[in-house]
């Protein structure tokens, strides 16, 4: 497998550049699709050739929306055969990108107004205005989208070992992270009045995921996150699995860096131990009520 990897720094224009590209995805996700928990219905899908909407609910007909990282194209496809691209470049800057996005989703019968501010990022300009992002490196590109496919493979593998309701592994537009969740059928509303964390906290679960990077902390990196969040561990973080992975308190997660996964001999089972072990560590703190149910093996036969 291929073990190289960018932080954040070292391709943050063209990272920041595709964040705001693929919000627009998400964005008409959040227009068009009916309400799930958790956010569930805006979320994006990894495909072998970049990400996709998957199918959207269209005005005349259902329609998809594919961000290819192979041929490095926006492709729109609806229900009635009908094909729309444009091409990912360097100097497409957010603003060209929405302009085109816009005539694509008008061009398959579909379209669709969004929320031009960009969602959960640290220099949001409006999309229509924002010729700041405009970088688009297609090497870069393309090394993200194969460790996001080695991220989705070990994620699946984790999610896999559990008889309860599990959501993804699946992209997030706003906060740019691969992500899986195991619930536990246990409501606990945030209660915040916030309504994107209202909706996205509202039963105790484990999350799981994948990020490149941001501003704050540059290096990629896997994570787990229990809900209701956790600060203190109270003495098991003997119980941490890999060696290099660990718990921030400050962050409420437990980390594990990319460069840290693929500096083991078998990465896929480095990402596995530190899921296992700090969903375990969850259930020492904050034991879930039908965790032996959750975790019955399955008995499918092939």
């Amino acid at each position: 497998m291929n073990k190289k990897f960018l932080n954040y720094t070292d391709w943050q224009g063209t990272a920041d550049t595709l964040h705001m590209y693929l919000q627009m995805l998400g964005k008409v996700k959040l227009m068009r699709c009916h309400q799930r928990p958790e956010w569930a219905h805006v979320r994006l899908y990894l495909t072998v050739e970049g990400v996709s909407t998957g199918i959207i609910p269209g005005d005349n007909s259902p329609f998809e929306i594919q961000a290819n990282f192979m041929k490095h194209l926006v492709v729109f496809r609806n229900g009635n055969g009908k094909v729309v691209t444009f091409t990912l470049q360097d100097g497409l800057s957010v603003m060209e990108f929405y302009k085109q996005f816009m005539k694509g989703l008008e061009e398959i019968g579909s379209p669709t107004a969004i929320n031009v501010r960009a969602q959960e990022f640290y220099d949001p300009i409006d999309f229509d205005k924002d010729t700041k992002h405009h970088h688009y490196d297609k090497e870069a590109v393309k090394l993200w989208h194969q460790n996001h496919l080695f991220a989705y493979e070990a994620l699946r593998g984790f999610l896999s070992g559990f008889r309860g309701k599990v959501d993804g592994p699946a992209y997030y537009f706003g906060t740019m992270d691969l992500t899986g969740i195991v619930y536990s059928g246990e409501s606990a509303p945030f209660g915040m009045n916030k309504p994107i964390s209202d909706h996205a906290f509202d039963e105790r679960y484990f999350e799981c995921g994948f990020w490149p990077g941001d501003v704050n902390y540059p290096r990629p990196a896997f994570y787990g996150l229990p809900y209701p969040f956790i600060s203190d561990i109270k003495g098991n973080d003997h119980l941490i699995r890999p060696a290099m992975a660990i718990f921030k308190p400050e962050k409420k997660e437990f980390f594990l860096t990319l460069e840290d996964a693929l500096a083991y001999d078998d990465p896929f089972d480095a990402v596995h131990q530190f899921l296992q072990s700090s969903f375990d560590i969850m259930q020492k703190v904050r034991p879930w009520q039908h965790l032996n149910w959750i975790t019955t093996p399955l008995t499918y036969s092939k």
